[in-house]
This record gives structure tokens, C-alpha cells and sequence, in this order.
């Protein structure tokens, strides 16, 4: 239980002003600004689920908020008894109607399991879209029903306009006849719901008819024609029958209303529930809040916390702390350095929480339910019963320490201030033994030594201190826990410009004790401060460093990614060359055998021509990098016979076995038309290798094969770089498995800037030293992946 005592000390009422002015309806306003923290911890956790549902409604699913409507309980209660409602209040229904709907359908239309209270809420409002629409389609507005309302209505008022025409037309025969001279102005008005036209007193005998009223002069009288008298009584007639069944119309509704009253009286209340919901998940996300963790142990973890009456732009978040090592922190330091405020701040979030609020603090932050929050803040002088400051506040402790338990929070401002220094103090350690004891919670504000003393020694209750600048005398606001602060009121004072010689005087007449007290205080304060800004900075610089070393990594993947594509771009470049070559080659072939054929001269320079064509054909499948066609050249073997396909190496061109000459190691080949006599050695087979199969080539017996050997001696580092990178995608281009790189021994700088090139590059799967006749430690033999 938290009484108006304390809630109106924290100002909780603040809080709640800003909650009521979210809401929507009128109800919802008046309710959130009665609203207490609930006394139990279920009903706090079920309020917190609540507003978190309603968050995540209204700022993850955008669902609309609640359409307003007002309060229809006295109109329920008349048409619950037989009373016709009018226009007005008809509406005001129509208007729950609507809010219901909107509302039941916009959060029906969520799923989220983890939404459902709200949802159980929505369920049970009453909606009926048929007799919405009726009330809207008959009555316009608060003053005027439709012509549609009924066909009786709609007949009437058809006949009362049909009079209004036929009456006009026979008076105007007034206004433009021979009788218009008898007339004070040409215009026709109504007396007593009659038509009837202004003529001169003089006149009155020469227009037969009955005088309704005459002006206030007396020159003018207002006689209803003879000519026109049974319209009016028809027009009067047809009015009285309007009103008759417009009666009936609303009476009808009335009692539709009647028949649906507790399922609208329901909806006013399910619907203010939502609204009180919302109201609250609004206020947290306009302040930045954040959903505490409840507990009901005691804790408090404040993180970042800010109070939420103070202008964002000026308030300095804090961290405070307690409830598990120790039950109470003890705040010292100056005057205006932040003490009270964060007293009420804790007082003030756990008051939110009890009520389902969101508090503004980071993320996690912890807040207990306490059974009962008491305090005693500021200067409550009681006029009434003739107490003094001093005397007042003793009251309300000695009221604190009868209702405090071991769930309780008490929040003490100030504690034994007010009286003589060495009493106060006194009586203010007696009265902090006396809550230990009692197991409860909270924070204490002080100035005392001899309690910070005391804090120090023990361990239900620890030191904090609101941070100062000692050499520029300004509060920071912020709360450091575990070490006490000074009140700074010597040093204060004479920045503020008290007089050279009374501050002197002052410090002689500080006992040595408080001397040395208070000096410890300063130091310890003074190397923490430095400590602290020695871990910021450090903190900075780690940062940036961190932010350089992803700037670096990132321009080594954007280098590596440029890297790749040119090697692609130039594989595909070459393959697009060779085949252009191919193709010319081929049909400057077909040429020559066309023209030689005219001529009938030899083929032999034909056949080079092709052996020629062949050797190109050939280099493309060395460049060939395409997964699905790879191709792998190897030498014959013994089991080669008679009709198998092979590749003459010396010509470059493809045949078929003829004839094998195995004494001569030798083998006759088809090329075409033509047989040729090769070496053995120079046949390879040629067949197509598995799809995932590495691409290998028996590079020992190929000719204009790819440089397998780079020599950088005497270049720069960023020269040897340079080239080396160059070199590696040359040889991955051309599927090398081993390169070998010269640098030299020397001082051994290119042999390091090489090696920490090769840790780097992905490509590589291994490097060594050279052996005895490869060049030893001047070269490096790499092998590829």
C-alpha cells in the first residue's frame, strides 16, 4: 500500500496527469487520475503484461487506437425504463457501437502468441453492425432525422413540402397583384407556424383573412388570406403527423436500445480497460521507456535511469543500486547535487511499475513491489497541530517505523536534520540500526559524518555519494556507489565569495577528526574520478582502434572481391579470344581448301594449316575453366590399342590409332586423311574428368605453358607486393599447383614482406623454404589450392 501522503511527495500525480492525457475518452481520464499502485504483486505483473501488449499493438502491428465516444449510462437507464432517447443520445450509442467494432476487429485481426489478454478483453465486446448503420441511416444529425427513416416519414414530408409550394404560389399572387398596395413590404413570413403576409393597418379591411399579430408600431398587421387558410391547417396537420411518427421512429430505437443495454454498458467498460491500457504503453514509448523486471525481493537495479518529471534535454540519467549485498545505500554530498531527486526517483519508478507503467530506464533494469513505500521528503511542517520542522518529520518516522515489514521501501530525506548536529546525527544512527532490523529497504540522504562512518562498518547498508568537481565546484549528478561524498560547504562558500578570513576561521574550527575525515573523502573521490577518466579514455581509444581495424578488413574483402573479378574478367576475356581466334582461323582453312582445290594443287600446306588450327583449338581447353566440360591430359599407357582416340602433342592435333610399332616404341596415326609416325611419348590420351574432379594438367609435356617462377630480387616491398599478386592470379588462372617465388636472402625484408603476404592469401594452401638445389632460403615454393 503506498498512501497519498507519499504519492503526493514523489508527485506520482504528475505521472498520472501525463498518463490521462493519452487517453481518449473522458471515463479513461478520470479513472488513471484516481489510480493507485495495486497492493498486490499479480495484479502488478498482470497491469505490466498488459501495457506491454498493448506496445506491441500499437507500435508493432499498428493497430488503430480507440475511437471516441462518451459516456451513455444515464441515457441506458432511461431506455432500460420505457424513455425515448433522442437524436443526440441515439448517436452517442452508435458511437460505442462503432469504438467496439473498430477496436474488436483491429486486435482480433493480430496474431502473436504472446498477445492475449488484450484479445480476452476484445472478445467479449458486443458489436452489431446492422443496428449501428440503422441509427446512422435515420438520423442525420443531432437535429434532424432522414427523410428515409420510414416510408410514413418520407410521405409526410413529401406532402409538407407539396403545401409549402401551393401556399407560396397563392400569396405571391399578393405580393405582384392588384393587392400588393395594400402590403407594408413584399415578403411572406410565418406567425404561429402559419403563413401570412405584412399589409398596411390602414388597408386591413381589403385583405379578408385572419390577424395573426401586428407589429409593435402598430402600422402593420399580419393576416393569414382567406385563400390560403385550409393549406395552413393541412400544412399544420401534416407537421403534427411528422412529429407523431419521428416520436415513434426514436421510441422504436429507444427500445432496441434497451434490449442491448448491458451488452453497451460492457462495452464502455472493456473498452476504458483498453484505453487505461494504451494510455500507458503511449506514455512509455513517448518517454522512452522500458519494461522493468519485477521482482519482489527487494531489488532495485536502476540502469540509466531518468526522472520523468525533469525536462529530457536536462536530465542526467543514474544508475542506483541495492537489495541484495545491502539493504539501504546511504546518499552524501552537497546541496543541489542530485541526492533528493534520486531518492524520489527510485520512490517514483517503483510507484510506476506497481501502476504498469514502463519506467525511463535502459533495458533490464530491476524494481521491486514493495508491500508499502514510505517516506519522509521536504519541509512538512504541520500548522494544524502547531509541529516545527523537526518535530514533523520525527512524526511521520516514528509512523514509518510502526507500518515498515521486510518488504517495505523507505525513502528518508535529510534524516536528523533540523536540530543540533551531534542530537541529529546521533538520533539518525539509532534510527537507521532500527530499520536494519527491521529487514526493509530504501534510500537515506545525509550529511553526516558519523553515518558515513557507520555505513562504512557495516554491511546491511552502503555509502554512495553524488559525484562533484572538486576543482570547478559544479554537481555532475551522477551517483557513484560504494564511496561517500563531501558536502563541499567550505569550499562552496568561498567560490561563491565569502570572505578570505571567515573561511579560514571556519577550517580552524573543524575538529582535527573532520579534518582528516573529510580529506580522505576528497582524495579517494579525486583518484576515482581519475581512474574513471583514465578508463574513458582507454575506452575511446579501444574503440576507435576497433573502428580502424574494420575499415582495414573491410577494404582487404573489397580489394580481395575486385581481385576475383578480374581474374573471372580475364579468364573470360581469354576464352573470348581464343574462340575468336578459332573461328578465324577455321575459315581462313576452309578458304585455302577451296582455293587449292580450284587450283588442284597439293593439300600438305593445307594439312599445316590445320595442325596449326589444332595447336589453337587445343590451347583453349587449357583455359578452360568450365565446370561441366573439364578436360585432363595424360600419357599413354601400355593398355593403348588399335583405334583409340589420342593427341599428338608435336602437331597439336587429335587422331586414331592405326598401327602400334611397340619395338620402335612408335605408333602409326590417323590425322584426317593422312597417317603420321610419332613417338610414343608424344601420344596422350584425352578423356573427360568426373564434375567435381580437379582439373589437372601434365604440365612437363606441354608446351607455352604459364611462367611458374617469379624473381623479385632488388625490388621494393611494395613492388615485390605488387608483382606477387599479380604472379598468384596468373598461376590460379592457369590451375598451377606450385610457383616458386625468388626474393634472395639479404637482410631478409623481402623474404618477411613475402611470407606475410602468403599467411594472408586464401589461395595458398601451403609455402616452404627451398631445398638444397632449389635456392634454399633466397626462394619460397608455393603451393596452390
Amino acid at each position: 500500500m503506498v498512501s497519498a501522503k507519499t504519492l503526493k511527495a514523489l508527485e506520482f500525480d504528475k505521472i498520472l496527469s501525463d498518463v490521462s492525457d493519452r487517453a481518449v475518452l473522458i471515463k479513461t481520464k478520470e479513472k488513471i487520475k484516481a489510480f493507485s499502485p495495486v497492493s498486490d504483486y499479480s495484479e502488478a505483473e498482470f497491469l505490466l503484461k498488459k501495457t506491454q501488449e498493448a506496445f506491441s499493438l500499437l507500435y508493432k502491428y499498428s493497430v488503430s487506437g480507440i475511437y471516441y465516444f462518451s459516456d451513455v449510462t444515464e441515457e441506458l437507464g432511461r431506455a432500460d425504463m420505457g424513455g425515448t432517447l433522442i437524436n443526440g443520445e441515439l448517436l452517442r450509442v452508435a458511437d460505442n457501437l462503432k469504438s467496439a467494432r473498430i477496436l474488436k476487429t483491429a486486435v482480433l485481426s493480430v496474431s502473436d502468441e504472446n498477445i492475449s489478454f488484450i484479445p480476452d478483453i476484445c472478445y467479449s465486446l458486443y458489436t452489431n453492425p446492422d443496428f449501428e448503420k440503422e441509427i446512422r441511416d435515420k438520423i442525420i444529425s443531432e437535429d434532424e432525422i432522414s427523410d428515409n427513416a420510414s416510408p410514413k416519414l418520407s410521405s409526410i414530408r413529401k406532402s409538407i413540402r407539396d403545401l409549402n409550394v401551393k401556399i407560396r404560389e397563392r400569396l405571391n399572387s399578393y405580393m405582384h397583384g392588384s393587392s400588393s398596395k395594400y402590403l407594408q413590404d413584399g415578403v411572406v413570413t410565418m406567425r404561429q407556424d402559419r403563413y401570412v403576409i405584412p399589409v398596411k393597418s390602414e388597408y386591413r379591411s381589403f385583405v379578408k383573412g385572419f390577424i395573426h399579430d401586428q407589429s409593435s408600431s402598430g402600422a402593420t398587421v399580419f393576416i393569414e388570406p382567406e385563400s390560403v387558410l385550409d393549406l395552413n391547417n393541412q400544412l399544420k396537420s401534416a407537421y403534427l403527423d411528422e412529429a407523431t411518427e419521428i416520436r415513434r421512429i426514436l421510441s422504436e430505437l429507444s427500445g432496441k436500445v434497451a434490449t442491448f443495454s448491458d451488452a453497451i454498458r460492457n462495452n464502455a467498460e472493456k473498452i476504458t480497460e483498453i484505453d487505461f491500457c494504451f494510455s500507458r504503453a503511449i506514455y512509455s514509448f513517448d518517454n522512452k521507456c522500458s519494461l522493468p523486471v519485477l521482482n519482489r525481493k527487494g531489488k532495485i537495479n536502476v540502469k540509466r535511469g531518468r526522472h520523468p518529471l525533469i525536462d529530457k534535454q536536462s536530465v542526467v540519467p543514474v544508475n542506483v543500486s541495492f537489495g541484495e549485498k545491502y539493504n539501504f545505500i546511504l546518499i552524501t554530498g552537497p546541496n543541489t547535487g542530485g541526492k533528493t531527486v534520486t531518492l524520489k526517483l527510485v520512490g517514483l519508478l517503483s510507484c510506476m511499475a506497481m501502476s504498469g507503467l514502463f519506467i525511463p530506464a535502459d533495458d533490464e533494469s530491476d524494481i521491486s513491489f514493495f508491500s508499502g513505500i514510505y517516506c519522509d521528503i521536504g519541509d512538512e511542517q504541520s500548522i494544524e497541530q502547531s509541529l516545527s520542522t523537526f518535530s514533523s518529520h520525527i512524526k511521520n518516522i516514528i509512523n514509518i517505523i510502526d507500518n515498515v515489514n521486510e518488504n517495505s521501501l523507505v525513502l528518508l530525506d535529510e534524516l536528523g536534520a533540523g536540530t543540533d548536529p551531534d542530537e541529529g546525527s546521533a538520533l539518525a544512527l539509532s534510527i537507521i540500526e532500527k530499520l536494519l532490523s527491521l529487514n526493509c529497504f530504501g534510500i537515506i540522504t545525509t550529511h553526516y559524518s558519523k553515518l558515513k562512518e557507520y555505513a562504512i562498518e557495516s554491511g546491511k547498508i552502503e555509502n554512495a555519494s553524488m559525484e562533484f568537481d572538486a576543482k570547478n565546484l559544479k554537481p555532475m549528478y551522477k551517483l557513484n556507489i560504494g564511496i561517500p561524498g563531501s558536502s563541499n560547504a567550505i569550499d562552496i562558500a568561498k567560490t561563491l565569495g565569502l570572505s578570505s578570513d571567515i573561511i579560514e576561521r571556519a577550517i580552524t574550527n573543524l575538529s582535527d577528526d573532520k579534518i582528516g575525515f573529510e580529506n580522505v573523502i576528497k582524495k579517494a573521490e579525486e583518484t576515482r574520478r581519475e581512474a574513471e577518466e583514465l578508463k574513458e579514455s582507454l575506452q575511446k581509444v579501444e574503440e576507435e582502434k576497433k573502428k580502424e581495424f574494420k575499415i582495414i578488413e573491410e577494404e582487404k574483402q573489397k580489394i580481395a572481391r575486385e581481385r576475383e573479378k578480374i581474374v573471372n574478367s580475364a579468364k573470360q576475356e581469354i576464352k573470348r579470344i581464343v574462340a575468336e581466334k578459332l573461328a578465324d582461323a577455321e575459315e581462313i582453312i576452309d578458304e585455302l581448301k577451296d582455293i587449292l582445290k580450284r587450283a588442284g594443287l597439293e593439300s600438305k600446306e593445307v594439312f599445316r594449316a590445320s595442325e596449326l588450327k589444332n595447336r589453337l583449338k587445343n590451347s583453349k581447353y587449357l583455359f578452360n575453366d568450365n565446370e561441366n566440360e573439364p578436360y585432363e591430359l595424360i600419357p599413354v599407357d601400355n593398355s593403348m590399342s588399335v583405334g583409340d582416340e589420342v593427341f599428338v602433342k608435336s602437331i597439336g592435333a587429335y587422331g586414331t590409332v592405326n598401327k602400334i610399332k611397340a619395338d620402335k616404341n612408335e605408333a602409326e596415326i590417323m590425322i584426317g586423311n593422312m597417317k603420321s609416325v610419332v613417338k610414343i611419348s608424344d601420344l596422350y590420351n584425352n578423356r573427360k574428368v568426373e564434375k567435381d574432379e580437379k582439373v589437372k594438367v601434365n604440365r612437363s609435356n606441354i608446351s607455352n605453358l604459364p611462367i611458374s617462377e617469379l624473381n623479385i630480387v632488388g625490388k621494393t616491398s611494395l613492388e615485390a607486393i605488387t608483382e606477387l599478386e599479380n604472379f598468384i592470379a596468373g598461376a590460379v588462372m592457369h590451375n598451377l599447383e606450385e610457383i616458386k617465388v625468388i626474393h634472395g636472402v639479404g637482410e631478409g625484408i623481402l623474404l618477411k614482406t613475402v611470407r606475410e603476404y602468403l599467411k594472408k592469401d586464401k589461395r595458398i594452401k601451403e609455402y616452404r623454404r627451398g631445398k638444397y638445389g632449389e635456392g634454399e632460403n633466397g626462394v619460397t615454393i608455393i603451393t596452390l589450392k
